[in-house]
């Protein structure tokens, strides 16, 4: 690969690891780790922490209305739902 390749697959690896993936009822969510980081204490931010997701390119599976949880994401990023 040339240098400029190198660096974007680099680039794209980093950005992955930033993000936490969910399987909420078959629908398929990629969150930042930074969002999920802002509500410490939520069982979002337990399930995506280092101590209960051992493996970072793991999906986090949870049994719940996959349609429902885009308003949760949503609460998460502007502390209201519309």
């Amino acid at each position: 690969l040339s240098d400029s390749a190198k660096k974007k697959t680099t680039e794209n690896t980093e950005a992955e690891q930033k993000t936490v993936r969910f399987d909420i009822g078959g629908q398929l969510y990629r969150v930042s780790k930074s969002l999920i980081e802002q509500h410490v204490g939520t069982m979002l931010a337990r399930l995506a922490s280092d101590t209960w997701l051992s493996d970072p390119d793991a999906t986090i599976f949870i049994d719940r209305d996959g349609e429902i949880f885009q308003y949760v994401l949503y609460y998460m990023r502007y502390g209201k739902v519309s």
